[in-house]
């Protein structure tokens, strides 16, 4: 896969693309099947598959008051989006000065410096500033400048769309069942290992605690069964989040149990993978309480991966 970082120059009569263009955050099941439209597209007509995206979310330009927690990084997006179908992903730095770029005008520059000759786009979809770029509107530019337009229908579950912003409520309330099944996969979170207050060591359970982008989507307060890759593959893990409660609360922490593992993982940079949400963070009224629902938690994060595959 090709990555580039911006427009590239006007294309010298290459083999022409086909575009979809998003913000794409989470790469869920909706923005896949987008992907492979893009794809069997491309390979009908010998094109290249491109997906165009944006850094920063480009809401958190337009209205930093309405910046969204966002769902994955952008490395992890870029991967996704490759994986999902893009021979070529072109992130472009979002600015206000992009924000107040017409339809027209970035239409043009899809076209001169991608040679795009097929826009494929979900319903609603609109470009350029005002988002006056609408499919109706991108449709008859299109007539006039030799590329076509086509709309596909959104990914459902439960009897409604999937997207980001309902993904990232789910992933916030507690809804986590719903959000991996619209994500298509574990909710993905990375950061730095850092020191901790050692209560996990303390109770038999040591734990990573994990230093994550404030950006990021943080999930609802529980108990989680997932994986931890700390840099040698996934490996079974069973991941708190929470304010400690049960020892007075304080800042949410993650920290992450890391299953018949005891090496050194401080100032290591890991990734989680979280599959299920167990049950939800509580005080509990001792500390001997505490450690028997944490074995429990163990026991029900073992039976959880060994009956699911980590991540690709």
């Amino acid at each position: 896969m090709e990555l580039l970082h911006e427009f590239p120059a006007p294309d010298a009569g290459g083999p022409g693309s086909v575009v979809t263009i998003g913000s794409f955050d989470g790469v869920h099941i909706g923005h896949q099947r987008l992907l492979e439209r893009v794809r069997a597209a491309a390979s009908g007509g010998s094109l290249t598959p491109v997906a165009v995206t944006f850094d920063p979310h480009p809401r958190c330009v337009v209205d930093p008051s309405g910046c969204p927690p966002l769902l994955c990084s952008v490395h992890d997006r870029i991967e996704l989006l490759g994986r999902a179908g893009a021979d070529r992903v072109v992130v472009i730095t979002f600015t206000r000065a992009l924000s107040e770029w017409s339809a027209d005008r970035f239409a043009t520059t899809l076209i001169d410096s991608l040679g795009m000759r097929l826009l494929i786009v979900g319903p609603g979809f609109a470009l350029g500033r005002g988002r006056e770029g609408n499919v109706e509107f991108l449709t008859r530019l299109g007539r006039q400048r030799g590329f076509k337009v086509i709309t596909v229908a959104p990914a459902t579950r439960g009897g409604r769309p999937v997207s980001s912003g309902r993904i990232r409520e789910a992933v916030a309330s507690g809804g986590f069942s719903e959000a991996v099944s619209m994500l298509g996969g574990p909710y993905h979170l990375e950061g730095v290992v850092e020191r901790g207050e050692g209560r996990g060591a303390g109770l038999g359970v040591p734990t990573a605690n994990l230093g994550v982008d404030p950006s990021r989507c943080i999930p609802a307060a529980g108990v989680y069964a997932g994986w931890l890759d700390v840099g040698d593959g996934w490996r079974p893990a069973a991941t708190g989040i929470g304010t400690r409660p049960t020892f007075g609360g304080g800042a949410v922490t993650i920290e992450s149990h890391l299953l018949d593992y005891d090496g050194d993982l401080y100032g290591r940079r890991v990734r989680l993978a979280l599959r299920r949400r167990i049950r939800p963070d509580r005080a509990f009224t001792s500390i001997a309480a505490l450690q028997v629902a944490m074995a429990r938690d163990i026991a029900r994060t073992r039976e959880i991966v060994g009956r699911s595959a980590p991540p690709e």
